[in-house]
């Protein structure tokens, strides 16, 4: 480490000893310098028991490696999917501080639970692999200022060193919001909103979310990119929403 690398450091090491990060939840000193105590993050809704093919939450006590009826019936375009939470409080509150009050330090935190989660463990990683965050529209990138997908993906592929790609895909069209539509109606919806506008080079792809409801935007961008000739798509969300959202 050369001398600016060496004086970082220790200017980190002294405002971690000052200013200790707080549970961004209640307020007190944080685990393991995270910004989560660790009664808050044994609150969390882990999504233990879950569809093995899209990650649906699934009763407890269903057995591993269950299917769930709607992968049963019709298999999606992507191979495998996880997801590290039940979109349930607090991870709603927490997600939506994050895109609706522009709140990045739940990005830090967010991206951190996604990348050190047991699901990051299960992606088989033969083949070369990079993370594709799911795109926004050109208009509400703006009106934003950031895309949750991305902020989600840095920790992701620092964690562990796969590539982001950020500009082979594109959201082709301004869709209107999913919230609120049913399961038919959103297929309708994302329905040719991406396309690939550059080759991808790596033969497996990993689409990083926030949440995923009825999992037709994920399964659209794996449609697009199985056409583009992608061999292996694995979908990778922070929360999967339960039947009932």
């Amino acid at each position: 480490m050369d001398i600016k690398g060496v004086f970082y450091s220790v200017v980190h090491s002294n405002v971690q000893l000052l200013y200790p990060p707080r549970c961004l939840m209640c307020g007190h000193a944080g685990r393991n310098g995270a910004d989560l105590c660790e009664h808050c993050h044994q609150q969390l809704p882990f999504n233990q028991t879950a569809c093995i093919s899209c990650a649906l939450p699934l009763p407890v006590g269903t057995s591993a490696g269950a299917v769930c009826g709607r992968c049963q019936k019709k298999q999606p375009f992507y191979d495998q999917a996880f997801s590290v939470f039940s979109y349930e409080q607090p991870v709603i509150w927490l997600i939506q501080q994050l895109k609706f009050n522009e709140k990045l330090a739940h990005a830090r935190l967010l991206g951190e639970l996604l990348a050190n989660s047991d699901c990051v463990e299960k992606i088989k990683a033969e083949e070369e692999v990079c993370i594709l965050p799911v795109p926004l529209y050109r208009k509400r990138m703006r009106q934003r200022g950031f895309n949750q997908s991305i902020e989600l993906a840095r920790a992701l592929s620092k964690k562990t060193g796969w590539p982001m790609e950020l500009n082979a895909v594109e959201r082709a069209r301004d869709t209107s919001a999913q919230t609120g539509l049913d399961a038919k109606a959103r297929r309708k919806n994302i329905r040719g909103a991406f396309a690939v506008v550059e080759p991808l080079l790596q033969k497996h792809v990993v689409i990083v979310d926030d949440v995923v409801t009825t999992g037709s935007t994920a399964n659209e961008l794996s449609r697009v990119l199985k056409k583009a000739g992608v061999e292996r798509i694995t979908v990778l969300s922070l929360a999967r929403a339960p039947l009932n959202k």
